[in-house]
């Protein structure tokens, strides 16, 4: 089978590359290489296509014609331009990972003044918002309609898209491996939560206090400081728990964040959404299991 992945979020489409060649199939995926803030791109290199913003979709469009199979991580827009290039002659899933469908209500703002957000925040803003909201929704909606399946990554989404299927996220069980030999974490706090562009993380530390979460909580902030994927194994395993206690949009999410499942991947123990301590990557995520899941959602 000849798969194509468009796009990529958080490393899900090159980690489903390589373990689906793994498995015989010849699977690769197109990506802006500017964008590889984390550098996963680099790290899976040899699964990669590489482009440039401006030449994306006609590249796209050009590997496309060798593939079986397009699956389209978040980029909606890119299943119109697949079926006006070739009909229904390939196969095209659509996959959602998180904010590319439920957004994010409080955006946070550049600094400024109090008397320019109230500006910025009027109603001229809102409507315009509204009406981006609005045409957005039909954007999506239609390209779910074109789509052979639509796939979301975590089960909190499944209300937000007519028909979808679950498919949990992949780790890569290679790189994300548990210490031989445990060693003791010293001075370090025990515990590591992520403060990243979409979740609150003041949310987060309340809840934490006001449920009497008795640990040394060391907030990491992703967004000011990047980690590299390649160094994210034994960034986690300096540590002993992964507090994965998110809020989004003022709502708490239930699922496990793909860091929490990276974490147990590694050994560490993980505090969820109810606060219960959970140890050892569970098999769903297991890459072989979640790879041949997804041949029978490309089968049917």
């Amino acid at each position: 089978m000849r798969i194509l992945h468009i796009w990529d979020q958080a490393g899900v489409a090159f980690v489903l590359a390589k373990y689906q060649r793994l498995k015989g199939h010849n699977s690769k995926a197109i990506m802006v290489r500017e964008y590889d803030k984390y550098g996963i791109g680099k790290f899976y290199n040899q699964y990669v296509i590489d482009a440039t913003l401006a030449d994306f979709d006609q590249k796209s469009v050009d590997e496309a014609h060798s593939a079986d199979i397009l699956h389209i991580h978040s980029r909606s827009d890119m299943v119109f331009k697949f079926r006006e290039e070739f009909g229904k002659s390939k196969k095209i899933i659509l996959q959602y990972h998180g904010t590319d469908i439920r957004g994010i209500k409080k955006q946070k703002l550049p600094h400024r003044s109090k008397l320019s957000d109230l500006a910025v925040r009027g109603i001229f803003a809102y409507r315009r918002l509204r009406d981006l909201i609005l045409i957005k929704k039909r954007i999506h909606t239609k390209a779910q309609r074109l789509a052979d399946a639509v796939i979301v990554s975590t089960p909190d989404l499944l209300p937000l898209v007519s028909k979808a299927i679950f498919l949990p996220n992949l780790i890569d069980t290679d790189h994300f491996i548990p210490e031989k030999i445990s060693s003791p974490k010293l001075e370090r706090p025990q515990a590591l939560t992520m403060d990243t562009e979409a979740t609150d993380i003041q949310l987060s530390l309340s809840y934490c206090r006001k449920h009497n979460v008795n640990l040394d909580i060391d907030v990491y902030n992703r967004i000011r400081d990047p980690i590299m994927y390649g160094d994210m194994p034994a960034f986690l395993k300096k540590y002993g728990v992964y507090v994965d206690v998110r809020f989004v949009d003022g709502k708490i999410l239930e699922n496990l964040s793909k860091t929490a499942l990276e974490a147990l991947a590694c050994g560490l123990d993980v505090l969820d959404y109810k606060l219960n301590r959970r140890h050892g990557l569970p098999v769903e995520y297991d890459p072989m299991n979640v790879t041949s899941r997804l041949e029978t959602i490309y089968s049917h």
